[in-house]
């Protein structure tokens, strides 16, 4: 199977794990802050949002695996690829051990740094312990992923990955019907995420039989891996904590109920945000190849047309939901939250910086990152600064300001320096050419249906509100795309695709 169809496969399986992960995500968020009551249920979205911030323990190894497999893979290095697999399972393992010392810390000292009343106090520490647990076993079993995604199986890996999603809708209507409590539920919810790993193993064994299960540190392979590491690392530490210190400083800095707002519209746009990361994941091992074979062409490709296919579909999202947000905060959570959609806007809008997803797997293939590096740390601190002194005046609002600050930094860095001076991209082209048209197109069709449906939709039923502005903005905005977006070559593109999956 070429890397196009297996390309293809990855973007269709990601969307449609997207689209079950959109559908838990609006479903259960006002369920579960029904039943446990918002107050208690900011406590999940608290616990969640200090292990995230531990997963950057992995030093940048996610990445840097997924590189250098899939650079041994290109070249036939058997050999290499067994004992990376062999230094990432001892590597992990200790790094699992350490995440779980630190979480079970981090809750004897959870009275003094959350403002939070006895009885939820103790709830947050019986999630640490859940967290623990459930930190060890995912950190050790972290590189099986990074392995099958090498191989460029990255469709296989999402289609499996529904199997613990389906449990995980099981398991919400269990917590409800049998009045489970807040801990038994992040328990089942946790744990059915490994329901993956006999599957893993097996596919592991049939795509690399060559590789061991047995943990053991190859010193020369680490070394040669490390200074890589060491620059991802540098470049996601400060990445991890514009993306998921903002609700911790909720908590320290606003009140609990805060941290269940930030929950809220982070519910409504986890489908954006996971379509924006989720192509770097399908295309990253693919251009990881192109890279080390020196394939300039398949580069350029990557960079100018993915960069057009991926803002097309992150603005069908974007100004999808902004098209229907105040029907979307209805159906969600009630009246009582319509305060939330002026910063659900603006929370969608700075998605859109995520159409640079395709240039970034060439980035991160290649070798030189220090400058991405430096522009991240910076806009990162600035945007944790905004973000500390907003929230007592905006609460959540504070946290999609930062958010937004830090993403305009970082795409003008791009646009300006990185991109024409150290990639030899044209910037022009990419902003004329591969984001522009789509990013205008899905304006005009969000604010038609806003404003020209507002006064004609008078409908009680919220759902038939709903429906119909979504049909519309999807039916106006593939319209528009198709006519003043897409290209010839796109178009048969996109018709030899549908026609190989049909």
């Amino acid at each position: 199977m070429g890397s196009t169809k297996k390309i293809a496969k990855g973007v269709f399986w990601t969307t449609l794990l997207n689209i079950v992960n959109g559908i838990y995500g609006f479903i259960s968020v006002p369920i579960l802050i029904a039943y446990f009551g918002k107050s208690d249920y900011g406590l999940i979205g608290l616990a969640m949002s200090v292990n995230v911030y531990l997963r950057l323990m992995d030093l940048g190894f996610n990445s840097t695996n997924v590189r250098f497999f899939s650079n041994w893979l290109a070249k036939k290095e058997w050999e290499k690829v067994r004992k990376l697999f062999q230094t990432s399972l001892a590597f992990y393992g200790g790094i699992g051990l350490l995440n779980a010392l630190i979480l079970i810390g981090i809750s004897r000292f959870s009275s003094q740094l959350f403002h939070l009343q006895r009885e939820q106090d103790l709830i947050l520490k019986h999630l640490f312990y859940i967290l623990a647990i459930s930190a060890f076993i995912s950190w050790l079993t972290s590189c099986f992923d990074q392995l099958i995604k090498a191989h460029e199986y990255v469709g296989w890996t999402q289609k499996i990955t529904l199997l613990p999603k389906f449990f995980q809708l099981a398991i919400l209507g269990i917590t409800v019907w049998c009045h489970l409590t807040i801990e038994w539920y992040y328990a089942l919810t946790a744990f059915s995420m490994f329901l993956v790993i006999p599957f893993a193993i097996h596919k592991i064994r049939g795509i690399a039989p060559y590789v061991s299960f047995t943990p053991f540190l190859d010193k020369p392979i680490f070394r040669a891996i490390l200074p890589y590491s060491l620059n991802i690392f540098s470049f996601g530490l400060f990445q991890f904590s514009i993306n998921y210190l903002r609700p911790v400083f909720l908590g320290m800095q606003g009140d609990i109920e805060s941290v269940a707002d930030y929950r809220i519209l982070n519910g409504v746009i986890t489908v954006v945000l996971l379509l924006g990361g989720a192509f770097m994941g399908v295309i990253l091992p693919s251009a990881s190849k192109v890279v080390a074979l020196g394939d300039k062409e398949a580069q350029d490709r990557i960079a100018y047309n993915g960069t057009k296919y991926i803002t097309i579909a992150l603005c069908f999202c974007c100004f999808g939901m902004m098209s229907v947000n105040k029907e979307m905060l209805l159906l969600y959570v009630g009246s009582d939250y319509l305060y939330l959609s002026v910063w659900l806007d603006l929370w969608l809008l700075t998605t859109l910086a995520a159409h640079n997803q395709a240039i970034s797997c060439l980035i991160l293939s290649g070798s030189d990152i220090r400058a991405i590096t430096c522009c991240t740390i910076v806009s990162s601190l600035i945007g944790l600064l905004v973000c500390w002194f907003l929230i007592p005046v905006f609460e959540v609002g504070g946290t999609v300001i930062a958010y937004g600050i830090y993403g305009l930094i970082q795409i003008l860095f791009y646009y300006l320096y990185y991109w024409p001076k150290k990639m030899c991209i044209n910037s022009v082209k990419v902003f004329r050419s591969s984001f522009f048209p789509s990013v205008f197109m899905g304006g005009v069709a969000m604010l038609s249906v806003r404003l020209g449906l507002e006064h004609i939709i008078c409908l009680d039923n919220e759902w038939w509100n709903f429906l119909i502005k979504g049909f519309s903005f999807t039916l106006l905005y593939v319209l528009l795309v198709y006519v003043c977006v897409l290209n010839t070559d796109d178009k048969n593109f996109f018709f030899n695709l549908v026609k190989k999956h049909a």
